[in-house]
């Protein structure tokens, strides 16, 4: 398995999740409903800028990782950020955690979890055939 690459996924995915909770904290610093005007100069402000620069790094990880695993495999791993912004937003910003989203949150790891496992199972299958190619053939035997 990949572990360097799925790793770097997952900084991705945390960073990528980092830069959510800066937006949303920096643009909560501009007040309820600000101006377009009050929006685009709140870009410069510090947590907002935080923000689109963990998106820019996030994303120069991701590159990577694209460059190391199918990206049918590492998309997936995305969704990782639902769960963290959901759990960072209820733990640092004080929102609400329901139980239905709970469940939520609970269905998307267990979908992450299973195309994880699939890497495994594709390595497995990929091994057997790899084996089935190379395997000699004895003339003497039919």
């Amino acid at each position: 398995m990949p572990l360097v690459a799925i790793a770097m996924l997952l900084v991705s995915v945390s960073l990528g999740a980092a830069g959510q909770l800066c937006l949303k904290y920096g643009v909560s610093l501009l007040g309820e409903g600000p101006s377009p005007l009050t929006l685009i100069k709140g870009i410069f402000t510090p947590y907002v800028f935080l923000g689109f620069a963990l998106y820019g790094i996030s994303s120069l990880v991701y590159l990577n990782v694209l460059s190391r695993l199918d990206l049918s495999y590492a998309y997936p791993f995305v969704a990782l950020s639902f769960v963290m912004v959901t759990v960072l937003s209820w733990h640092f910003l004080g929102e609400s955690l329901p139980l239905l989203r709970i469940i939520g949150l609970a269905l998307i790891m267990a979908g992450v979890f299973t195309v994880a496992a699939s890497y495994r199972a594709e390595a497995v299958e990929l091994a057997r055939s790899h084996v089935a190619i190379q395997a000699p053939t004895d003339p003497g035997v039919s």
